[in-house]
């Protein structure tokens, strides 16, 4: 019988065979047909805010005619060792499912072939923050494609679970996304990831008929606000993804040496300034101020009024909106905190979504067609706009793509005019981006980080910041242990 281990390494094999005989295809350029009878232009270089410096690659469209036929007939190359059928499984969050089932059913469309039939699986039980992990567990029984958050791509590509990208779908995705999306899809230079969204990362949203912009600019002040209205602010400092903010804004540093050792500088003056500045906050819980609450408590305290702020992403903006109208839904990047008698900017994680091929794929070439499918500009404004399911209903996801402004504006579908406007006043963007400079890069955590740093802001909370310093620093001390076991 052969080992799991030997198998994994022949699909690896099998899928850097695939990976070049792909970087041989040429085409005639031109228009790209993607969706619905209509066109984009071939994927323009990129310029701008968030453009390369560099020369943009020879990018070669996608999805000419001459270019869907190389990619078919490769295709069915694939569905003949295999039955003539084409199997793929896909992971993504259940909240996404029917979105990207909508999506496939457009990528089955373009690439049907009476040569073979695909029989693909989309399946919600593993999200970006589940999939990696899945995957690591056993490459062999995993999806073919999964999303996952940028800071889990090392340990992918370490376990060789995770496919290298194809020259001729990576040139594309250089030449249509952003810098720093791009650079966090590869690891020492090669490239294995798909960029996919923009916006893993946190802001404020808020109900514009309590707050206005001068609330907005404290912490303090829009707690002070919600006490006054008889509602609160949600922040879950229970949660090291959310209370890290605190500590980065004090000058904690964290490292995750050579990918596996967590290093962390908790248990510092700086530590002490940001779990005082926590303790802070918590001194008004259930007062103006929760500190605790998952995806369903911010969303059902904007319905039932208990909260009317929160600091949370795009994958709750769609949810509020419906509970408080488009109308009444501000976005703003994160307040000041109150830190060592000043008011500070409040960081925070940030980083992106992307998607990955299972380097243990039975199907190379077709899973990386639809990986790149699935995340090209086009698909990445429907993401964010919406697309119409086969009952003619659309579906809108509201995440920000990391598309290029310039090859954005080259997609040429009816069905997304106005994206492109509606997107760069989208209030959710622009928090996006106005926090992405007070950001650290979710990399820097592994997975001895999470648990310990989420137990000092859940005992804070409990304590409602009733903390002497001395028992403060003692709870640091205990953080930076939890690295080590």
């Amino acid at each position: 019988m052969v080992s799991k281990t030997k198998r994994t390494l022949a699909f690896v094999l099998a899928g850097m065979m695939a990976a070049t005989a792909l970087a041989g295809c040429t085409n005639g350029g031109g228009t790209t047909q993607v969706s619905g009878g209509t066109s984009t232009p071939a994927a323009s270089q990129a310029s701008g805010e968030g453009s390369q410096s560099a020369e943009k690659p020879d990018a070669k469209p996608i999805f000419t005619d001459e270019m869907t036929t190389t990619l078919k007939d490769k295709m069915a190359s694939e569905a003949e060792a295999n039955e003539g059928k084409i199997k793929l499984k896909v992971w993504c969050s259940g909240d996404d499912r029917l979105f990207e089932m909508a999506l496939i059913e457009q990528f089955k469309k373009i690439y049907e072939d009476p040569r073979y039939s695909f029989a693909i699986q989309v399946q919600g039980a593993y999200g970006e923050d589940k999939a990696a992990t899945a995957i690591l567990q056993d490459p062999s029984v995993g999806a073919d494609i999964f999303n996952f958050a940028d800071d889990q791509l090392r340990g992918l590509v370490q376990a060789g679970a995770i496919a290298k990208i194809s020259p001729l779908f990576n040139n594309n995705v250089v030449a249509d996304n952003t810098d720093a999306a791009v650079a966090v899809c590869s690891i020492d230079g090669t490239p294995y990831a798909f960029p996919r969204t923009a916006d893993n990362g946190y802001f404020m949203y808020y109900d514009k008929t309590v707050f206005d912009a001068a609330d907005l600019e404290s912490f303090d002040g829009m707690v002070a606000k919600a006490k006054e209205k008889g509602t609160n602010v949600l922040m879950a400092v229970d949660n090291a993804w959310y209370n890290s903010g605190f500590f980065f804004t004090a000058g904690v540093t964290i490292n995750l040496k050579d990918g596996k050792t967590q290093e962390g500088t908790f248990n510092t003056e700086e530590g002490l300034n940001g779990a005082k500045a926590i303790a802070h906050l918590c001194e008004s819980a259930d007062n103006g101020f929760k500190g605790s609450g998952d995806d369903s408590a911010v969303v059902n305290g904007f319905d039932n009024g208990s909260v009317k702020a929160a600091v949370t992403g795009t994958w709750n903006g769609p949810a509020i909106r419906e509970k408080i109208g488009a109308e009444n839904l501000g976005a703003a990047k994160l307040p000041t905190v109150l830190m060592s008698g000043e008011q500070k900017q409040l960081c925070s994680f940030g980083g992106y979504k992307v998607e990955g091929v299972n380097a243990a794929t039975k199907f190379p070439v077709s899973a990386q067609v639809l990986a790149y499918f699935l995340t090209c500009p086009e698909s990445q404004l429907k993401r964010y706009y919406g697309v119409k399911n086969d009952k003619g209903e659309t579906l809108r996801r509201g995440f920000i793509p990391t598309a290029t402004t310039d090859s954005l504006k080259a997609v040429t579908n009816e069905e997304l005019n106005g994206a492109v406007d509606a997107l760069a006043a989208d209030e959710a963007a622009k928090a996006i981006e106005g926090q992405r400079p007070f950001s650290q890069p979710q990399s820097n955590a592994g997975g001895k980080y999470w648990t310990p740093v989420g137990a000092i802001g859940g005992e804070i909370l409990t304590a409602k910041g009733n903390l002497t310093d001395d028992e403060l620093r003692a709870k640091l001390e205990l953080v930076v242990a939890g690295f080590a076991n």
